[in-house]
């Protein structure tokens, strides 16, 4: 009777409780810990283009101007801080070099109860770039990553450490049209503990590499002190991780998972001087996700569509540009999001 009894404690035991927390928090954060070195970029490409209304600010700061078309109605056309002098023509022919900070921090939650976790990723990048005549910018940005998730599902901890490297490249089609590509790698280690049914702690440790690239066509036009971006970007990201041995010997084969996702940016911001506020709003489609699935029971929503509103202030002072903006992610069922990052750019 003993026998039997313990038995059928056993089979109701959820598969998740004994899966390693990485197995199921993987579905949800693959892309989004690299989003916010997706984001950063492309934030240090857009405040590489300038407010007509922040012109004679930025002209004081030796900035290369990309249009002669003053009244252009796509005249957010100043390409970069910190150039020599623009040419008399407007076309600018200097070249420019600037170094970059970003930092931010995002929480991420899933809510569904059989893969449930929450926690942050910090993100501190240090970038360099070059602006070369009135046309294209190439750089190179370094990164430290970590991340802290709680794994309520199975009782554990996940904790993950690493560097990221991520060369970036932007090209001016036309003064309202820019096409910008990156591409990164990341190196991580990652350790994680959970609890079976009863109190004995299953630890385990393993490494893991992650590569990703975008891509991104942006257009940039104003009205009067109102400026409009719309943008159609692509991301993959895929990870890979080493097979490793838990504490109770149980052997976690090597394994890798890529995600595809097309997203189409819409921001509006209005600018008075040398600075800015906007709002803007990311949508992202994921192109066919990998479900998480279980044999029985209630099964996660698995919603490949998310949208992640922004706020924020730029201001473009003299050979200093600097960016804050708060985010939230919405509509996307059984996750939460919300997030806050800055960047400080110096002109040498």
């Amino acid at each position: 009777m003993l026998y039997a009894g313990a038995a059928l404690s056993f089979t109701l035991i959820e598969e998740q409780l004994l899966s390693p927390g990485s197995t199921f928090t993987d579905a949800t954060t693959v892309e989004r810990q690299a989003q916010p070195i997706v984001g950063a970029i492309r934030a240090q490409l857009l405040s590489h283009r300038r407010l007509k209304g922040a012109r004679q600010a930025a002209q004081a700061g030796r900035v290369l101007v990309a249009s002669a078309q003053e009244d252009s109605r796509a005249d957010f056309s100043l390409l970069a801080q910190g150039v020599k002098e623009p040419s008399a023509a407007g076309g600018g022919g200097g070249d420019a070099e600037s170094l970059w900070i970003s930092a931010a921090a995002n929480s991420l939650e899933n809510t569904f109860s059989r893969t449930a976790f929450y926690g942050a990723t910090h993100n501190l990048l240090a970038g360099f770039d070059l602006t070369r005549s009135d046309k294209y910018v190439i750089g190179v940005v370094l990164g430290h990553e970590a991340s802290n998730f709680t794994t309520t599902f199975n009782t554990g901890h996940e904790r993950t450490r690493g560097f990221n490297v991520a060369p970036y490249f932007a090209y001016l089609l036309t003064p309202a049209w820019t096409l910008d590509a990156s591409v990164g790698y990341g190196e991580f280690d990652t350790r994680q503990s959970r609890f079976l049914p009863i109190p004995l702690a299953v630890d385990s440790e393993f490494d893991s590499t992650r590569e990703f690239a975008s891509a991104n066509l942006t257009n940039v036009s104003t009205w009067g002190s109102w400026t409009l971006t719309g943008a159609l970007g692509y991301l993959a990201a895929k990870r890979k991780h080493d097979a490793y041995t838990e504490s109770n010997g149980a052997v976690i084969a090597a394994s890798s998972q890529t995600v595809e996702q097309g997203n189409l940016l819409a921001e509006a911001a209005y600018g008075r001087g040398a600075s800015e506020i906007y709002f803007g709003a990311l949508y992202e489609r994921t192109r066919d996700p990998v479900p998480v699935q279980f044999a029985v029971g209630a099964q996660p929503a698995n919603d490949p569509d998310g949208t992640l509103l922004s706020a924020g202030w730029r201001h473009f002072g003299k050979g200093l540009t600097a960016n804050f903006v708060f985010t939230r992610r919405v509509s996307q069922e059984q996750v939460n999001e919300y997030g806050f990052s800055m960047m400080l750019r110096v002109d040498l």
